[in-house]
């Protein structure tokens, strides 16, 4: 009973900090926020979740500002801005609560412009009745257009439209005010909401540049996962027929020769036949190991670099395709950084398959040269150049995958060439990082 008493005791008598109850009030927001969550099932911040912290802001402000305001009103203007606050109260509240309704929802966009809307032409009923601070006013609209452009993740077209439509209503009522007081309050007022609005716009256009470009990186990522998916399990097709049909086979016989000498062990002649056989057997499954070992990773890469597994490289590629290579160096350390080389290389190897499938090229030259705290490797062959883009970048998965590499060691690529195609990639050198 004596224990069962003091906890009694300590909630009865336990009172919560302001930091305290502020802290909760800031979790059940956010726990009322996430509850939403996106399409895809992640826990983003859907509109409608982004409505209501717009909306949570909105009474806080008004709360804010309240006690201030009337606290310095006095006379016939008191009524008319309680009947302001009212309004803002009233709007903020009911967009509040029809967007935790179904329909509210669906209409989540449609709700968030009568809620700017709505605050506008109340701010702007404000001035009208209260003309003290139009600064203040115009600082209001100002941030509201670009806080909001930001939040809801409006078209350029819209902001524009809300940009010029309160921009336009506050200079009209500037200008009808300043017929009846001369107050340069206004003039203020009117360039800090005009230099806000243009910011709102300016910055919404970037952000929708930024949001396309990173779609069509995104476009291109999902395309390289998908392609690089599909190499693997093509290589790992590949492997898999090589070993058994390769190895496996030249085991096999490697074994019945073996096992015919096992048999022959007083015929000198046939032991020699099957020995020779044999050993020719082991021959060429070691080829066909070094080959299949090249393909996935040269050794001669991690032993002696990129400028000897360049060289190789092209000379087979060269005996290959019966094309006409060359190799030329200038100032390159014998050794680069793992992650550089290999990178380098397989630049180089995706962009001579490229030239093998498509270029029609009869000439490919490659130059490795050291420019000061940088690296360029050029690639450039003879053969039909870049198609038509209609102004747009070239794309394409071994071109995005090459992009990759590059960004992944801090370099950068370009690309040139309608007659033959010329591929340039500047890497910083280590003593530049």
């Amino acid at each position: 009973m004596s224990v069962l008493a003091e906890r009694f005791r300590r909630r009865v008598v336990y009172t919560p900090s302001l930091s305290e109850m502020l802290g909760t009030l800031t979790r059940s927001v956010t726990v009322a926020i996430d509850r939403t969550r996106t399409d895809d099932g992640g826990h983003g911040l859907p509109l409608v979740s982004r409505l209501r912290i717009a909306t949570f802001f909105a009474l806080v402000c008004g709360v804010a500002f309240l006690p201030v305001e009337g606290g310095a009103a006095a006379g016939p203007a008191l009524p008319k801005l309680l009947a302001i606050y009212a309004w803002h109260a009233v709007l903020t509240s009911a967009v509040l609560i029809a967007s935790f309704t179904a329909r509210g929802e669906r209409h989540a966009d449609r709700l968030a412009v009568l809620l700017v809307v709505g605050h506008a032409i109340n701010l702007l009923v404000y001035v009208h009745v209260w003309p003290a601070y139009p600064g203040l006013a115009a600082g209001i609209l100002a941030c509201m257009l670009m806080g909001n452009s930001m939040l809801f993740g409006w078209s350029t077209g819209r902001v524009l439209a809300l940009a010029v439509g309160i921009s336009g209503a506050f200079l009209v009522l500037g200008l009808r005010m300043a017929h009846e007081d001369v107050r340069p309050d206004f003039a203020v007022a009117s360039i800090v909401l005009l230099v806000g609005a243009a910011t709102a716009v300016g910055c919404t256009r970037l952000l929708s540049l930024l949001r396309e470009s990173l779609a069509a990186r995104e476009h291109d990522l999902t395309e390289l996962s998908a392609r690089l998916m599909s190499v693997q399990e093509e290589e790992r097709r590949r492997l898999a027929r090589d070993l058994h049909d390769e190895f496996g086979q030249a085991l096999t016989a490697v074994n019945a020769h073996l096992w015919l000498i096992e048999r022959h062990g007083d015929d000198v002649d046939a032991l020699g036949r099957h020995a020779g056989e044999a050993r020719r057997l082991v021959a060429r499954t070691l080829g066909a190991m070094r080959e299949l070992s090249q393909l996935l990773r040269p050794p001669v890469l991690d032993t002696l670099g990129l400028l000897p597994s360049l060289d190789a490289l092209l000379k087979e590629f060269g005996e290959r395709h019966q094309i006409a290579v060359s190799l030329t160096a200038d100032g390159v350390p014998e050794r680069l950084p793992a992650e550089i080389e290999t990178a380098l290389y397989r630049i180089a190897q995706e962009a001579l398959t490229n030239v093998a499938r498509h270029a029609r090229a009869a000439r490919v030259r490659i130059a490795l040269t050291a420019m000061g705290a940088a690296l360029r490797l050029e690639i450039e062959d003879d053969g039909v150049g870049l198609p038509p883009a209609n102004g747009k970048p070239v794309s394409g998965t071994g071109l995005v995958g090459m992009r990759e590499r590059v960004r992944a060691i801090g370099g950068q690529l370009s690309l040139t060439g309608d007659q033959g195609l010329r591929l340039e990639v500047r890497v910083p050198l280590p003593a530049a990082r």
